[in-house]
């Protein structure tokens, strides 16, 4: 059967529930109204580099695959690359910067998949859609496509992507994996008795601050925890960021999330007496729970992990949800109870100079500028 592809400029153009059917197997953040949150919020503009252009496969009139991306055209560090892009840019004067980005943006965590049912093949869609994707990038004189970061587990994915040009590159990643435990006392018994007497003295020491954690799912959350989150998000940017760079997210998309997708957001909250002191956002889908943004007012001693790991491993062990992905950074995590694990990401480089210049230029730094410390294969 004939496949006619169309690209469209958002996800509005775009029946939520056809999206929707199509990204039941996918992570939460590549749900239409995630996306839609974010194009719509303000948060991902022209002028902020981002342009939708997500591509619609049909056949017998129906959307039966879908690849949403980004044309991007600033010169911007990816959460994917690391400064690769802008290192071989430099090298070579080319603008590898300027391309397609297979991503859930400014939200690094391995998500990323083409949308299709459960009755198709992914590598024929793949190699399909893949083929419309060269395509639009030839005839606009793109330099690069970007699959940050890639998700997929059907079999063979990695092998067709490679067979179609794209370069491999590895990150070590955290993942927390529910062996079945029992309760949160069951999960310590995985430590050594030295760490396990450290995070139980973490947890004491929160309770002796007078400090109680809660899980609320966004059905239940006050309306004013989405401007909480925001306010919090906006004091940990500053922290880290400074006031010079300007916070990825917006006010208005926290809202828009609360309006739009609450049935897939927890709340990781800690209260002194009445007062609100910290809290961070997951995304829950499935068996899987996803960590993302959070804050304190007041910097108390291991309350990030109270509150980012230990509460939600707790409830993770408790509803029986089989994965926290705590998002990139920190290597904290593997002393308390995450695994490393890798990710993959790709990039296809196009035009034959560019694309030699480039594969040269991988292979002698591995994959990355030396500093990054990527690896790469071919």
């Amino acid at each position: 059967m004939a496949v006619r592809f169309e690209m469209v400029s958002g996800v509005e153009r775009v029946d939520p529930a056809v999206w929707n059917r199509l990204s039941r197997n996918a992570a939460p953040m590549m749900e239409w109204e995630y996306l839609y949150c974010l194009e719509r919020s303000g948060v991902l503009t022209p002028e902020r580099g981002f342009v939708p252009r997500h591509i619609l496969a049909y056949e017998d009139g129906k959307i039966t695959a879908i690849a949403p991306l980004y044309e991007r055209v600033r010169p911007w560090v990816e959460f994917g690359d690391g400064g690769l892009l802008r290192f071989l840019g430099e090298l070579t004067g080319y603008p590898y910067y300027v391309g397609l980005m297979a991503t859930v943006p400014l939200t690094p965590v391995p998500a990323y998949q083409f949308l299709y049912g459960f009755e198709r093949d992914p590598v024929k869609v793949y190699s399909i859609v893949g083929e419309y994707v060269d395509f639009v990038c030839e005839t606009r004189g793109f330099a690069t496509c970007r699959i940050y970061f890639f998700c997929d587990p059907a079999p063979g994915l990695h092998e067709t992507l490679l067979r179609k040009g794209f370069v491999g590159l590895r990150s070590d990643y955290c993942l927390w994996r529910n062996k079945g435990y029992a309760d949160f006392d069951d999960f310590l018994q995985d430590f050594r008795s030295p760490r396990r007497h450290k995070i139980r003295r973490e947890m004491r020491d929160i309770e002796a601050e007078g400090i109680r954690l809660a899980m609320v799912p966004g059905e239940d959350a006050p309306a004013d925890y989405y401007d909480v989150i925001y306010d919090l998000y906006e004091l940990t940017w500053k922290k880290y960021m400074g006031d010079e760079v300007r916070p990825f997210l917006n006010r208005r998309f926290f809202h828009m999330l609360g309006r739009l997708f609450r049935h897939r957001l927890l709340f990781s909250v800690a209260r002194r007496g009445r007062d609100l002191l910290a809290l961070a956002l997951f995304y829950h889908k499935g068996d899987h729970l996803y960590g993302r943004y959070w804050g304190s007012y007041d910097q108390v001693p291991f309350l990030h992990f109270a509150v980012c790991y230990y509460q939600p491993i707790r409830y993770a062990i408790a509803q029986g949800i089989q994965v926290l992905d705590p998002g990139f950074g920190g290597e904290h995590k593997t002393y308390r109870g995450f695994e490393t694990t890798t990710v993959q990401h790709y990039i296809k480089f196009y035009g034959e100079e560019e694309t030699r210049m480039a594969h040269s230029i991988l292979g002698r730094y591995g994959g990355a500028p030396p500093e990054e410390g990527g690896r790469f294969v071919r």
